[in-house]
């Protein structure tokens, strides 16, 4: 949703009526680079990473004809993945790792593409994840929409901080439903879904800045960038315990079949984050918002952490909780 733009140029040309905005010229890369991204997980059976080429005149990175990645775990190699053709995600070929990654391991990336020609290097830690588990109550209640009140789920989570340490964390909320036919007694699933997160009331989650659903209409000047990756840190409850406060829409099962059982669970992830994983969520909340405004806004700044090539590699480590939230026997 764009904040009333149109009022906001009005306001700028009688404001600002002979200034110009000079951006310095940032000349692009004049050679073909390897562009390597990757989001790891701890305890992930398989993790991927994308890579791609990209060069100076081309708006879209194309796809490598052949590409590996050799893979070492706290200064020992554990495996060399090729890029794999016949898988895609998002429409990109991708090299699927079969090592899985403990908390606290350093990771090493070395990749090539097109018989060697091209090189690209990353290295992560995996971060720790919150030692104590999470506690997680659920409320079914209203909360104010747009335009009338919506029935909603509350969550009220309560988390302890790592003590000693700068700590940056995610909240991820995960739906997955499963049905077991009542004809084999097979199972299916399990059919994830990840519900939009209404954090608007908490104050962590929003950095200080409440909101309310009248502030798109009435906000004409709140440059606010919503916090839709759920990313925080732990700076106004370093060493302690803080209960964070959200809503998503109500659980319920999407398929119609009344012969089959169903179920539906609720995993609430806190997610611990590298500070260079925080840092490109964040970039992130501002390039994916329709509330992003780059004439009166800073510049978004994007981490890459990847050397002889482009891209990032983030890491993360977390604590979950599962709640069964529907249980749905056969109807007939």
């Amino acid at each position: 949703m764009k904040k009333n733009l149109f009022i906001l140029s009005i306001l700028a040309s009688m404001l600002f009526p002979a200034c110009e905005n000079e951006l310095p010229y940032m000349d692009k890369p004049q050679a073909p680079q390897l562009l390597m991204n990757a989001f790891l997980e701890a305890g992930k059976e398989e993790n991927t990473v994308s890579l791609r080429m990209i060069e100076a005149d081309k708006q879209q990175a194309d796809y490598v004809s052949n590409g590996s990645i050799v893979v070492y775990v706290n200064g020992e190699k554990t495996e060399t993945a090729q890029v794999d053709k016949g898988y895609r995600s998002f429409g990109d070929p991708n090299c699927m790792l079969k090592t899985s990654f403990r908390p606290g391991d350093r990771i090493r990336f070395e990749a090539t593409a097109e018989d060697g020609q091209y090189q690209a290097g990353c290295e992560v830690e995996i971060p720790l994840p919150i030692e104590d588990l999470i506690r997680v109550d659920t409320l079914r209640t209203q909360l104010r929409g747009s335009s009338s009140m919506m029935d909603c789920m509350q969550y009220k989570i309560t988390i302890h901080d790592r003590p000693n340490e700068k700590n940056y964390y995610r909240l991820i909320i995960e739906e997955n439903t499963y049905r077991v036919s009542s004809e084999t007694g097979t199972r299916y699933g399990p059919f994830p879904f990840y519900p939009e997160i209404i954090n608007q009331e908490d104050i962590v989650l929003t950095d200080g800045h409440l909101t309310t659903a009248d502030d798109d209409k009435f906000g004409i000047l709140d440059w606010t960038i919503r916090n839709t990756n759920n990313v925080f840190t732990d700076g106004r409850f370093e060493n302690g315990s803080y209960t964070l406060k959200v809503y998503t829409s109500i659980p319920y099962i999407r398929e119609l079949n009344r012969k089959d059982h169903f179920y539906l669970d609720v995993t609430v992830r806190l997610l611990s984050l590298s500070q260079s994983y925080y840092r490109y969520l964040r970039a992130m909340n501002c390039l994916d918002s329709e509330d992003y405004n780059e004439t009166f806004m800073e510049p978004v700044i994007v981490p890459q952490n990847v050397s002889g090539g482009l891209g990032f590699v983030g890491a993360s480590s977390e604590q979950r909780v599962t709640l069964r939230m529907v249980d749905r026997p056969p109807l007939w």
